[in-house]
This record gives C-alpha cells, structure tokens and sequence, in this order.
C-alpha cells in the first residue's frame, strides 16, 4: 500500500502573507515600467517631442479639416490648407515678432547693467556686509609661491552654440509639421482603428464612442484655450500701448504664448516686462504700470475668464497640475512645460470617459461620469 506525499496547507497566516508579497511584487513592477517609460522619455525626447506637438495640433485641427471634407474636399487638400494655414499664421507672426526681439535680446545685458546701476542704493548695505565677509575669510589664506595649477577648459563658440541649436530646433519644427500633416491625413482612421482591441461588439461600439468622445473634447479645450490666450495676447497688446510701453505686439505675443504654461509662464512674462519697462521709463512710479498690468490682466484671466469658459468638466486640481508641470519640465525643459497642461488634460479626459479609471480623473480635479 503505498502513500502519497502532499504539502501541507498553508496556514491562514501564510496565504495572507503570500497574498501581501504578491501585491507588493506587482506594485514595485508597476513603478519599474512607470520608470522606464520615464526614462525612454527623457533619452528619446528629440523624436517624442516634435510627435507630442504633432498630437496637438491634430487635436486643434481637426474641428476644420473635417468641414472641409463634409463639403467633399479630398482630405489629403484638406489637411494640406488647415496645417498650411496655421503654418503660415504662425510663421507671418514670428517674421514680425523677430525684429523686436532680438532688438531687445541685444539690450539684455545693457538694460541688466541698467537695472542693477538703479538698484545700486537697495545693494549697497548688502555690498559692504559682503565685502567685509570676504576680508574676514581671506585672513587665514597663505601667499605663497607654489600654487596648485589650474586647468582651463576651453568651450565652443557661441556661435557654434547658436548654429547647432537653431539646426535642432528647425529639425524638430520640420518634424513636427510632417507629423501633423500625416496625423491629419490618416488619424481618424487611426483612432476608429483603436476600437479594434475591444473582444466584443458591445465593447467595439463602447469604445468607437469612446475614442470619438475624448477626441471631440480634447479638440474643444485645446481650441478654447488657445482663443483665450490669443484674447489676453490682443488685450495686453491693447494696453501697453495705451501707456506707452514699447513694441506692445511683442510683449502680447510673448503673453499668448507663455499663458500655455501654468504658474511659471504668466512669472516668466511679468519678470521679462518688468525688467524692459524699469529701463525704459525714467521713474519707478511709470516703470511699475506694465508688470502690475501685465499682473491684473494675467490673474483676471487665469482667476476668472478661463474657468468660466472652460467650466467644471476641463478643472485641474493645482497641486496635481503643479507637479504634472514640475515633472514634465524635468524630462523635456521648456517644450514640455509648454505640453504638460494639454497632456494632463488629455489623461483626464480618456480617464473620465473610461468608467474603470473615473477614480483617477476625479483624484485630477473633477466631478467623473
């Protein structure tokens, strides 16, 4: 007669536990993917950049693309005059943006000398507690004649600089054109081909609605925003000019654009008035009008006019939105402080629309479906 061996059950302690280690297993290989994907981001961020900003601008162009192909335009003119369009607009706009510019790029390091030469009286007490802190520290040093060798590290040109960083950035711009154009072309047929992943018709059906749902609302926030921004572009334009402010087409292009940046865009505007107005007017009274005007109009817009337009359904949460934006500008600089809001939105969006993650899109700051 012969006996078989089995293990013994595990006790209610061990199936705990082996349940415990099972979800912290899964979790650590969450984070792991989560930083790899981080990771493939930041390395390969000269080929995702230019393909994130193509994302955009399909979202953005679509609305008129598909009006053009109602009235039985071929698509492939359609997206050619849309994408050409806003080409050009962009392209007419920086051409005559680019004089001021860098008019006052070769005043920086005069108006900076300019600035600190107004504001010597404020630094003069810090100056000398400096000076004095520096003769303290100085009187333990020994002169002496054998003194350890410095190396000088000699560093390319700025021109060289200058030129490598204007080929990338045409690279990427070019790329990203191309990229819009094709997404414009073929990408709704790229998103109903999305709904080929559901295992059933109820589901296929579910998610062609899905898809066609958050394309619809990401096109509206992305064109309701960028009218906003262009609004308080034209209206500070408006008042610059009214008090006087120099090339005020400039500094309200420069607000239209940096108003895509949350928190840090509307600051980088203020300091950059700021500074070109206290070296251009003779008193501190005048030169603290534009800033404080650049600073109503901003809080006005941000406090008031974009959430009453956009409404509950397109609210952030500002903490999520503020570390969204810390993480975004450490992978990818200035571009992805620039596609860090549309990119939240966009994950708010599909999370709301999807009910098995309407618990993240409400932790992102709104009501879920």
């Amino acid at each position: 007669m012969s006996a078989t061996l089995e293990d013994p059950p595990l006790p209610p302690q061990g199936r705990v536990r082996t349940r415990v280690d099972s979800r912290v297993g899964s979790r650590s290989l969450v984070w792991l993917a989560i930083l790899a994907v981080l990771a493939g981001l930041h390395a390969m961020r000269s080929v995702f950049i230019p393909l994130a900003f193509a994302v955009m601008l399909f979202f953005l162009l679509r609305g008129p693309v598909r009006r053009l192909t109602a009235l039985r335009v071929p698509r492939i003119v359609a997206s050619a005059i849309v994408l050409g369009a806003a080409v050009g607009v962009l392209a007419l706009t920086a051409l005559e943006l680019a004089a001021p510019a860098v008019t006052w790029a070769k005043r920086l390091p005069s108006a900076v000398q300019e600035l600190e030469a107004k504001s010597r009286t404020l630094r003069l007490p810090l100056e000398q507690a400096s000076r004095g802190v520096q003769a303290v520290s100085t009187l333990g040093e020994v002169d002496g004649s054998d003194k350890v060798p410095r190396v000088a590290v000699v560093r390319p040109g700025w021109l060289q600089g200058m030129v490598e960083g204007a080929a990338e950035f045409t690279s990427q711009v070019a790329l990203t054109i191309i990229c819009a154009f094709f997404l414009l072309l073929d990408g709704e047929a790229v998103l109903g081909r999305l709904t080929t992943f559901a295992p059933s018709y109820a589901r296929d059906h579910r998610a062609s609605l899905l898809v066609g749902d958050v394309g619809r609302r990401m096109s509206k926030y992305l064109l309701t925003v960028t009218c906003i921004n262009l609004g308080l572009g034209t209206v500070i334009s408006i008042a610059f000019a009214l008090i006087g402010m120099p090339n005020p087409l400039l500094w309200g292009g420069l607000a239209a654009v940096l108003t895509y940046i949350p928190y840090l865009g509307p600051a980088v505007g203020i300091a950059l008035v700021a500074l070109a107005s206290f070296v251009t007017f003779p008193t501190a009274g005048t030169a603290a009008l534009p800033p404080l005007v650049y600073f109503a109009l901003a809080s006005l817009e941000g406090n008031l006019v974009t959430p009453l337009v956009l409404g509950h359904s397109f609210r952030l949460s500002p903490l999520v939105v503020f570390v969204w934006l810390s993480v975004w500008v450490w992978l990818w600089s200035v571009p992805g402080a620039m596609l860090a809001a549309p990119l939240l939105m966009l994950l708010r969006i599909v999370c709301e629309e999807n009910p098995s993650l309407a618990g993240l899109g409400h932790l992102l700051g709104g009501r879920s479906r």
